[in-house]
């Protein structure tokens, strides 16, 4: 019985050389600017035709600019100018399909394929692009070749290859909000590395496999080259159809029925025999960033880096050991991070939106469900570039790019842009930038640039509040399982805090009884009673040597700004009156941080959905002088693991809190909400 991979390659065999690889037959070849002027120039020299150019598509993606320059597309730069021209003389020359620069047929190769139909289930496809794996999620056999493979494909429709070896990787269970198809990938390459999948043919299956859009899918094996694999595959299903359905140079009519009816024979047979088999968990797998200089070097969002003592126990040898250590450190030298370091709250200089792993028009609506109703911070600079023109205009007509634009952010032109720096979107030396794109290689984003690959979900978030951030923080409500009520679920939260170190601070302090006169829990009302006595004087003026004055925390709360309060002792003692609790929630704040919460207070914070995290003495006053040396240092609170780190220092502590009222913060249900439900499964007798 056979494997996906067996079944499509057996299909394509020509002739098996004897001693030697196999003569495969290819139904798709794509052709960029980049790798192909020298294959075409080959024909030349051997006085040859392209065999078969009506299976050929060229497009040039890597050099096309992202944005016009006096209203007209052109490349400034002369070499990336004439590779194109050449793409465009030669396509002329064959009588190959061209689409060309700035035409609504144009885009990077691994979009426009699928999204027009041209690449389809059980087809052999090739280009000279090692991302060309991208289309096996389609159930393709799909590859990336060199110069010379392009060249024998262009005069013969073959091409040499020695069989690979056969791997499937399953995955099961469902994935959790805030997890996408980029961080599976992410987390498969930081499992198995950047060469443990060389030399075999890779399969995706499993339910979570299953469950991925068809976008999901193609970012899935877009990835399988990062791990050393030419080729991943996922099995095409109802999924595959829907997508394929309509699009231009898919089957149509009778032809579409019969060739569907192919591709449901495209799978791995039930007792189908692979050389390797790598089973992953869903629940396993968090949102996820990189820390180095290659795709296999990350870590969860939340994690920290590797420290040398624990790359070297991995390595699992003396001399392994060694060469791990030093490859951290010099991969951490580059990106000027170091061993143990968390990177939630790192400052980011630049964001990447796009490429052929997220150019899409999902990865688009993702990142607008973020950013939507916030606005960019001021210190990022953004290029969301579309994968097509035909997402671009999808963009346009969905209403996304008024999202965009209402949040600062500017919708740019179809390119290959930022991913590899071969057009004018280069990240400057030393600067950080968070990814949507498939390497992070030294230099791969411009000279001396740093990147860092994440989701989009995770750039739109990280876009908004300036550093990394964790996209669940940021997550609107109808993307989560609905709760009971409309209470903000409270998961985790990276923010900057507000320094109030006053020992002592009663609930008179915190809201003036004069403002208990109110018949309603107005957040707006009550956020401006919070602190007022200390923060203006009798006439109304700023007291302007009051921390909530001082330019570093005038700001108010807002997503990943001053969101935390660290307190003195004995925070909220006095008055049982929630009215405090409502001010301290109506100004913004998400968390208070103490050494000690009044008890009532503490409670009364608890309903109204603010967390009181009571620290010891030591790790408050860390705080405190780490707020002093930079009033930018960031607190990471994690309700799921009841951890606080302090990420200017690395330290974390943990802290209690009542399960009960931990479960209601993380599923946003107050104490009504709780019994009202409870009443369905145990109801109250009557008297």
């Amino acid at each position: 019985m056979r494997t996906l991979f067996d079944k499509i390659w057996d299909a394509h065999v020509v002739q098996n050389i004897p001693g030697g690889p196999a003569q495969l037959y290819i139904d798709r070849l794509y052709l960029h600017e980049v790798t192909s002027p020298q294959a075409f120039d080959t024909l030349r020299d051997k006085g040859l035709m392209v065999l078969r150019p009506q299976q050929c598509f060229a497009m040039p993606d890597h050099n096309t600019p992202s944005e016009m320059k006096d209203e007209r597309l052109e490349i400034e730069d002369e070499k990336g100018r004439t590779q194109v021209e050449t793409l465009r003389r030669n396509c002329e020359e064959a009588g190959i399909t061209h689409f060309d620069m700035g035409s609504e047929d144009n885009g990077i190769i691994h979009v426009v394929g699928p999204e027009k139909g041209l690449s389809l289930p059980g087809m052999t496809i090739v280009c000279g692009d090692s991302h060309t794996s991208t289309h096996g999620a389609l159930g393709a056999l799909a590859m990336g070749i060199g110069t010379s493979e392009v060249a024998q494909v262009l005069a013969s429709q073959c091409i040499l290859q020695q069989k690979p070896k056969t791997m499937r990787i399953t995955i099961d269970g469902s994935l959790a909000p805030g997890v996408t198809a980029k961080d599976v990938a992410l987390y498969i390459m930081a499992q198995m590395g950047t060469g443990d999948a060389t030399g075999y043919a890779v399969e995706y299956a499993g339910s979570t496999v299953r469950a991925l859009s068809m976008e999901g899918r193609l970012t899935l094996s877009n990835l399988s080259i990062e791990m050393g694999s030419r080729a991943g595959l996922i099995a095409p299903d109802e999924t595959t159809f829907d997508y394929l359905r309509g699009r231009e140079y898919a089957p149509k009519g009778e032809a579409w029925d019969k060739a569907v009816a192919h591709w449901r024979t495209l799978h791995s047979d039930p007792d189908a025999v692979f050389d390797r088999e790598v089973v992953y968990r869903a629940e396993d797998i968090t949102p996820r960033i990189t820390y180095g200089t290659n795709p296999g070097a990350g870590i969860a969002i939340d994690g920290a880096i590797p420290t040398e003592e624990e790359v070297a126990s991995a390595a699992g040898s003396v001399e392994g050991g060694s060469s791990a250590v030093e490859q951290l450190r010099s991969q951490l030298s580059y990106m000027q991070f170091r061993p143990g370091q968390r990177l939630l709250g790192i400052p980011v200089d630049y964001v990447f939106l796009g490429a052929c792993t997220n150019g899409r028009i999902e990865d688009f609506r993702a990142f607008a469900s973020v950013v939507k109703g916030r606005q960019k911070a001021a210190n990022v600079t953004a290029w969301l570039v579309p994968g097509s023109w035909a997402v671009r205009r999808q963009i346009i007509d969905e209403g996304i790019d008024k999202i965009l634009e209402a949040a600062g952010f500017e919708l740019r032109l179809p390119s290959c842009s930022a991913c590899l720096a071969m057009n004018a979107d280069k990240v400057p030396t030393g600067k950080l930038c968070l990814s949507t794109s498939n390497r992070n290689f030294v230099g791969r984003q411009g000279p001396g640039a740093r990147t860092i690959l994440a989701s989009p979900l995770t750039v739109a978030a990280s876009a908004i509040t300036g550093v990394i951030t964790d996209p669940r923080e940021m997550i609107e409500k109808a993307a989560q399982p609905a709760p009971v009520s409309h209470r903000p679920s409270f998961i985790s939260l990276t923010s900057t805090c507000l320094p109030i170190a006053i020992d002592n601070c009663n609930t008179d302090l915190i809201i003036p009884a004069r403002y208990l006169a109110s018949t309603t829990r107005d957040p707006h009302f009550f956020g401006d009673a919070f602190m007022r006595d200390l923060r203006f004087d009798t006439k109304g003026r700023a007291v302007k040597d009051f921390v909530l004055n001082q330019p570093a925390f005038s700001e108010p709360p807002r997503e990943g700004v001053h969101q935390i309060i660290v307190a003195g002792e004995n925070w909220g003692s006095g008055s049982s009156r929630e009215h405090a609790a409502w001010a301290v929630a109506g100004y913004g704040v998400r968390v208070v941080v103490s050494s000690s919460i009044a008890d009532i207070h503490r409670g009364n914070l608890l309903n109204c959905f603010v967390l009181p995290v009571v620290v010891t003495p030591a790790f408050r006053d860390e705080l405190f002088a780490s707020i002093a040396a930079d009033p930018q240092t960031r607190v990471h609170i994690d309700l799921p693991s009841q951890t606080i780190t302090n990420l200017a220092t690395g330290h974390s502590e943990t802290f209690e809190i009542n399960g009960y009222k931990k479960y209601c913060l993380m599923n946003g249900l107050d104490d009504i909400d709780f019994l009202v439900e409870s009443q369905k499964t145990h109801p109250i007798p009557l008297p």
